[in-house]
């Protein structure tokens, strides 16, 4: 599967920048300069590297790693008289949180891997019983560095690292079970190979949240193990309760066992590179047993950056009636049932940026509840924006608005330069109007699809799936309600590199059926679908897995001659040269 991939990859890839040519000029020249970076990043890797195509046998350690060279992870300090690239993490890992299949370096020092859940399984079940153990790694940088992967796993000559726009040139060395690579900007990186193992990469400015440790009224978890066995600021049930104008600071190397609570507060931070993870948590649907790390609630100007969470048991982060809400750099792995990533609920203001999510369910959702204290009082959402995020699912939806939509204001929702590596199950692009919502102005800008396999286990088939229809499953959640509306639908610069040969596109009003809602209509209306490209072919009317109905003035057009999708922003590099420092926490 993942051979079959890489060759599609390329194949496309191929096709996409010999047609790009000439087309547009100042896109032509983007493309060529990012292939000479590409170029020149394989040639820094193949002249550092010690590999030789010369098969030699290697002895194996008590863990199955190859006993390699004595010099092979070796420091190649280089005095060029350029910029020295900086680079820094934990220590170590206490042996019960470490993955045991590879192991990252830099230079002759080792990189801690988290043990981290995943699930690759696409059919829900309350227990989760299909999870995989994987990694995380997570570096702060400044300037450029070369990893060397060791695996104790033949790699059989399969590596996918995405976002593939970072053009980043693995060289893999099967003899050594070895690949080599280089990082040179911040972000969220996966190293994906055989029988789905996957390393998480996530690469923060160095030193990127120091000032926050400065700040008064702060709450400061720092390296190591932290419960509330051991934590004065985490209580009996596992709760950090957050008051108004408080910093919550989790260092690098910190791992925190813990959920964190703000309701009806104002002005709080949760900053850092460390590590929220809820493994240790019970997390079973048919008991109704879950811990979800993160719940604000009635809450106003709340930020959250740089922070990862593994592990939630149950959704990651519960934004509900909340107005003025920032999240960058965040980073979220689930593997377990409802293991939402964020889920913004009757929110106004809500900013979402430069983070990964890798859900098992909907990773980007919006929903309209109404309040639980009075479910007369409907909620209502506006002003919700997630730009430059790199999504994997497992499970459900990629980015969703609904299906629970209670309360007639939905507006100015949008998703904007996302990446999507792999989705396995349902729709990649959805709006679900289940209730009575008058959605407004919605938005779907620059997506790049990496991996459309959707699909499987009880999935479906769809790259967009838009509706305002009644669902047996779901409409009555929260409230029994009329149908709404869909007004003002915007589908642009979408390129889908990989997938299954149906994906399917759907946008369709309904005719309510109900008796008390019997013959209303609801429709959808003023869509532009604007450059989507699915496999290197523009996606207009005539697409044979295309379904409309209920719809006004719906618009298929193409504006421009060579479609970019997500558009990455990397750091430049071009002051440093290939000294640099190591330091631990």
């Amino acid at each position: 599967m993942l051979n079959k991939r890489i060759l599609n990859l390329l194949l496309f890839l191929m096709i996409f920048f010999v047609t790009s040519c000439g087309l547009n000029s100042s896109t032509s020249s983007e493309i060529s300069s990012s292939s000479t970076s590409s170029s020149s990043l394989s040639s820094d890797i193949d002249s550092s590297s010690t590999s030789s195509s010369a098969k030699i046998s290697y002895e194996k350690d008590s863990e199955g790693f190859y006993m390699l060279e004595d010099d092979y992870f070796k420091n190649d300090f280089v005095e060029d008289g350029k910029k020295m690239s900086k680079i820094r993490f934990a220590k170590e890992l206490e042996k019960d949180y470490t993955y045991k299949q590879m192991r990252l370096f830099v230079g002759d020092k080792q990189i801690p891997l988290l043990n981290c859940k995943t699930n690759m399984s696409q059919r829900w079940n309350g227990e989760a019983p299909s999870r995989m153990n994987n990694s995380v790694a997570i570096v702060e940088l400044d300037g450029i560095a070369t990893f060397k992967l060791q695996c104790n796993f033949a790699i059989m000559d399969e590596c996918i690292i995405s976002p593939l726009s970072a053009n980043i040139v693995p060289e893999i060395d099967d003899n050594r079970r070895v690949i080599t690579f280089q990082i040179r900007s911040s972000g969220q990186y996966t190293i994906q190979l055989r029988s789905k193992r996957t390393l998480h990469l996530f690469v923060n400015d160095y030193k990127q949240y120091e000032e926050y440790k400065n700040q008064s009224n702060i709450i400061y978890f720092g390296p190591g193990i932290h419960t509330k066995d051991n934590s004065s600021y985490i209580n009996s049930n596992n709760v950090v309760q957050l008051a108004s104008n408080q910093t919550v600071f989790v260092d690098l190397g910190a791992i925190v066992h813990a959920r964190f609570e703000a309701n009806n507060k104002s002005n709080v931070k949760i900053v850092g590179s460390g590590i929220i993870d809820g493994s240790i948590f019970e997390r079973s649907a048919d008991k109704g047993t879950t811990l979800v790390p993160y719940d604000f609630q009635f809450s106003k100007n709340i930020t959250i950056e740089g922070i990862t969470t593994t592990d939630p048991a149950g959704w990651c982060y519960n934004i509900y009636f909340c107005d003025g809400v920032k999240m960058d750099n965040i980073k979220i792995i689930s593997s377990r049932s409802n293991g939402d990533g964020i889920s913004v609920q009757s929110c106004q203001n809500v900013e979402v940026t430069n983070s990964f999510i890798r859900g098992w369910d909907d990773n980007l959702v919006v929903k309209n509840y109404p309040k639980w204290s009075n479910r007369n009082e409907q909620g209502f959402t506006k002003n919700i924006y997630f730009g430059n995020c790199i999504l994997w699912t497992d499970l459900a939806q990629s980015m969703e608005v609904g299906f629970e939509t209670v309360g007639e204001v939905m507006e100015n929702i949008t998703f904007e330069n996302i990446t999507v590596i792999n989705n396995f199950h349902k729709a990649i692009i959805s709006v679900h109007n289940g209730n009575n919502a008058n959605i407004k102005n919605v938005i779907f800008r620059n997506i790049t699809v990496e991996n459309a396999d959707v699909g499987n286990g009880d999935g479906n088939k769809y790259l967009i799936e838009i509706s305002v229809e009644y669902s047996a499953t779901w409409s009555d959640k929260q409230g029994h309600t009329s149908l709404g509306s869909l007004d003002g639908l915007e589908i642009s610069n979408v390129v889908v590199l990989n997938g299954i040969d149906d994906l399917a596109v759907s946008i369709r009003g309904s005719v309510d059926s109900r008796n008390e809602f019997k013959g209303s209509e609801h429709y959808i209306s003023n869509v532009t679908v604007s450059d989507v490209y699915i496999y290197n072919k523009l996606l207009d009317s005539s697409y044979k897995h295309l379904s409309v109905y209920m719809t006004k003035n719906i618009k298929f057009e193409k504006k421009f001659d060579t479609p970019t999708g997500a558009i990455i922003n990397f750091d430049d590099v071009s002051e440093y040269g290939k000294s640099f420092s190591i330091e631990t926490v």
